[in-house]
């Protein structure tokens, strides 16, 4: 079974459906008995959403964009 620290780490990969389907069954089942880990799971998923919703709304110069994009693809990889 995912542990709590596991399931934090997981969270992007799982809401992306980049996740395999046993890491996912897995996932989902720690989801059902941690309150706390489904907890932040909405409020990231909350979250996401209103940066994402507020991103389309907002111009971002080029220069911060690109190298906003440029350190998410580094952690992404990285991970």
């Amino acid at each position: 079974m995912i542990c709590c620290k596991e399931c934090l780490d997981l969270l992007y990969d799982y809401l992306e459906g980049d996740l395999d389907a046993e890491t996912t069954k897995s996932l989902e089942e720690h989801f059902e008995d941690c309150p706390p880990c489904i907890s932040f799971l909405n409020t990231y998923q909350s979250t996401t959403k209103i940066c994402r919703e507020t991103l389309n709304q907002v111009e971002i110069p080029e220069a911060i964009r690109d190298t906003l994009l440029k350190v998410l693809k580094d952690h992404k990889e990285s991970n």
